[in-house]
């Protein structure tokens, strides 16, 4: 059955998105009902007097709603890259901020067509279909809430408050993380560091059990590699992607390393 023909009639979700936390004041944020073409991580840090909030999914959910109750001090909002499962949801928060590289994408984001997978690449298609997880037509299996329109839904389009750049420093009160510009994945894309705790916010940039895409519109092998060779260089500890779990030192060496060998 249908609602006029447009797409499925789905439930509608009690939550739209699943937080967890992972430890040291950190939340992992996923979209459960979203397929994993298009599902990515968001990361809340939590500090003692500021809050940040490190990509924020499609834009389908109201991120910032469910989250209230972990809210309770002002909200930083950082874009890692201008791809949009990662910024859908930046305009809920008052600052938000991105590297200027993938600026003109974020603040022009209304083109986007995200729920159905006829609007995306075939070649990228093929991909999840080789391994083993083909795309349905319709990439959620419920709706945020009733009377949502599946059909005319857009990435919404943000506009930036803060410019962010190779080396400065978001402060969270107890805690605080340096930018590193990393692109490749995109032109702006950015890892966030945290020396203190060893911890490694990617974004994109580096990803386990995922291929690591540097063949999207807007991106370079070339700049990918040199982003890689910095991140090896860095000691960290824990990192957090814009995909899949979190993981240590020796698995981020291993997706460096094997990058590099792929393309050398």
């Amino acid at each position: 059955m249908t609602d006029g023909g447009r797409h499925p009639l789905l439930p509608v979700a009690e939550r739209w998105f699943d937080a967890t936390e992972v430890g040291d004041g950190i939340y992992r944020i996923t979209e459960p009902h979203v397929h994993a073409y298009v599902r990515s991580n968001a990361w809340l840090v939590r500090g003692s007097a500021a809050h940040l909030i490190v990509d924020t999914g499609l834009g389908v959910g109201k991120l910032a709603d469910e989250l209230a109750g972990l809210l309770d001090r002002p909200v930083i909002a950082v874009a890692t890259h201008g791809h949009f499962d990662h910024f859908g949801g930046l305009g809920e928060f008052a600052e938000r901020a991105a590297h200027p590289d993938d600026g003109d994408v974020i603040e022009a984001a209304g083109d986007y067509v995200t729920l159905r997978a006829a609007t995306y690449p075939a070649a990228l298609l093929d991909e999840f279909e080789a391994a083993g997880e083909p795309v349905p037509d319709l990439l959620v299996d419920a709706l945020p809430a009733e009377g949502f329109d599946l059909a005319r839904f857009r990435t919404p389009p943000v506009g930036i408050t803060r410019w962010l750049a190779d080396g400065d420093v978001i402060d969270l009160g107890d805690r605080s993380f340096s930018v590193l510009h990393a692109p490749g994945h995109s032109p702006g894309s950015i890892c966030l560091w945290e020396a203190g705790s060893q911890t490694l916010v990617s974004g994109d940039v580096l990803v386990d059990g995922e291929p690591l895409l540097d063949q999207l519109p807007r991106s370079s092998p070339a700049d990918f590699a040199a982003s890689l060779r910095r991140l090896a260089d860095v000691p960290v500890r824990t990192v957090y992607a814009g995909h899949g779990p979190a993981f240590g030192r020796q698995r981020a060496h291993e997706i460096i390393a094997d990058y590099l060998a792929r393309r050398a």
